[in-house]
């Protein structure tokens, strides 16, 4: 029975953000959208269209989640985390004995800020790191988007953002918290801090579709908005190296990768790579052996 438990957890639990939950509570936003935009025909063929769900490109989608998610199930990559090792010895070297703020609620925000940071770091270097760019390419070679794109990564993309992820959140946790377990001193559900929680139910599921959501140019520059993430995935040139952020926008806006809409603009997902062989393109195999013969061949340049 726990064996099943942990199965549907790694797939569906309340960190993965295709989790049923998630999916469902988008529904009465996307209806509103759909209500409020008048659109032609019925709201499942306005939401779920065919060409994009049946498009290979989703086919490929699906097993790569199915492949990340059987990781995530057997802690492949969770066991290289940095977190509790780099919170214990930098709450040593600081004497950080206890948590340095009392309030839960003060608690809750600065740890997930620090973990929205440490997105918005991991994902520029993925981009601007010559060596792991392949590895994120395979994210980005996404013709179409579902929520399902936002698990199109690389395997080994699952071993390099852990490294860079856990170890900025690491010194976060060991300035704030020292090596206590941040699950005991936050609001969380399920063990995920709130605000992830949160920030999933209200709109990181449309980050990864076809519907153009744009917040207007005040609110993303405090949040990422659907139409923002889209601009992210365009093959314009003017649109490469923009919204990094995960959730927040400021970060992007701090360091000068931001990118905010002044209205609807045309834009086509993928990556143009004129050595990539395009009638394999949604073959699993090739996708996990192409990146490392590119990443092989610039790192003997």
């Amino acid at each position: 029975m726990k064996f099943l438990t942990d199965l549907y957890a790694a797939f569906f639990g309340s960190g993965v953000m295709t989790a049923p939950e998630y999916l469902i509570l988008s529904l009465p936003v996307a209806w509103i959208i759909y209500l409020l935009r008048r659109r032609p025909g019925g709201f499942w063929a306005w939401l779920m269209p065919r060409k994009i769900w049946l498009h290979q490109s989703h086919g490929l989608d699906i097993k790569l989640f199915v492949l990340g998610r059987l990781m995530s199930f057997f802690n492949v990559a969770a066991r290289i985390s940095l977190t509790t090792f780099i919170a214990i010895n930098v709450g040593r070297m600081i004497g950080q004995e206890g948590p340095l703020i009392s309030s839960s609620l003060l608690l809750t925000l600065l740890l997930w800020l620090s973990a929205d940071l440490a997105s918005y770091v991991s994902h520029r270097l993925h981009h601007q790191v010559h060596t792991l760019w392949p590895l994120h390419a395979v994210h980005h070679s996404a013709e179409v988007l579902t929520p399902f794109t936002a698990y199109r990564q690389h395997p080994l993309v699952h071993f390099t953002a852990i490294l860079i992820n856990s170890a900025l959140i690491g010194v976060a946790q060991g300035f704030l918290i020292g090596g206590h377990d941040p699950a005991s001193m936050i609001y969380s559900v399920a063990g995920i801090n709130v605000l992830f929680v949160l920030a999933n139910i209200a709109m990181s599921n449309f980050h990864h579709t076809h519907l153009w959501i744009s917040f207007g140019p005040v609110l993303e520059h405090i949040l990422i908005s659907p139409a923002q993430h889209q601009i992210h995935h365009s093959t314009a040139p003017k649109h490469y190296n923009k919204n990094y952020g995960h959730t927040l926008a400021i970060w992007d806006w701090m360091f000068g990768t931001l990118y905010v809409i002044r209205g609807i603009e045309d834009v086509t997902f993928g990556v143009e790579d004129p050595q990539k062989d395009p009638s394999r393109s949604y073959s699993l195999l090739y996708t996990l052996i192409y990146p490392l013969k590119q990443m092989t061949g610039r790192l003997r340049k």
